[in-house]
């Protein structure tokens, strides 16, 4: 399986979209490298807080003593400066955005501070120190806009397609399963996005098919591709076929 990175750096269509939002992610703004990967987070890694506008109470980082190994870089450990306990964060708290890599999310802003939780303990980093540190956010809605055509396709699970972007316009089909596969597009409309989708017999990974014979129908409409908190209503396979 071949391995591959999201160009997150070229998120430009940041700006346009879930400024709002609630939920996203921290990512680089230049290009990869091995000092940031494979949970993306500076050397150095960040301050945490106890609360917006708090004290500084520790750091997320993956530069510590006893980090060594060839898996040193799929490593994060929560350092409290009161205990100085060093406790490694479990990588399911980290969001896999491409194949072996991870992003660390953040789930609240407030105050130009945003939360990153992990078992139980919510952890505040400060934006400017973020950006500082060659980070920014990066709303989901951004992610998945930019990185459309990365992957091989967005899904969904019982998402409803709409013939006009409003919820109370008629449904054209709702959305189930590995073989409704949604292109998206850059016409907007509001929190909607337009979209095209293409009916599968299979998915094209686990078929000897070719694109044309694969294909049953295609479709146009509108889906909200985020929920009012700006978390995926769509999900994609991160590590390709």
């Amino acid at each position: 399986m071949p391995k591959f990175f999201f160009t997150v750096f070229l998120l430009s269509v940041n700006i346009a979209y879930g400024q709002g939002f609630q939920n996203g992610l921290i990512l680089p703004t230049q290009g990869f490298n091995q000092e940031i990967c494979c949970i993306y987070s500076p050397k150095e890694g960040f301050n945490v807080y106890d609360n917006p506008n708090g004290e500084v109470v520790g750091r997320i980082t993956r530069n510590v003593a006893q980090n060594v190994g060839d898996q040193s870089f799929y490593r994060i450990y929560h350092i409290n400066h009161q205990t100085k306990a060093e406790n490694q964060i479990d990588l399911k708290f980290f969001k896999e955005i491409g194949y072996e890599i991870w992003a660390i999310p953040y789930s609240q802003r407030e105050k130009e501070f945003v939360k990153f939780s992990y078992s139980n303990q919510d952890l505040w980093l400060k934006q400017s120190e973020i950006e500082a540190l060659g980070f920014k956010l990066v709303g989901w809605e951004s992610f998945l806009m930019a990185n459309m055509d990365n992957l091989l396709g967005y899904y969904a699970n019982g998402l409803n397609l709409r013939e006009k972007p409003n919820i109370d316009s008629r449904i054209i089909r709702n959305l189930k399963g590995e073989t409704n596969q949604i292109v998206l597009t850059n016409e907007k409309n509001g929190t909607w996005t337009k979209v095209k989708i293409i009916i599968h017999k299979k998915h094209p990974c686990v078929t000897n098919l070719s694109e044309k014979e694969n294909i049953i129908e295609e479709l146009e409409g509108w889906l909200k591709i985020v929920d009012c908190n700006g978390l995926p209503n769509i999900w994609y396979y991160s590590r390709g076929c």
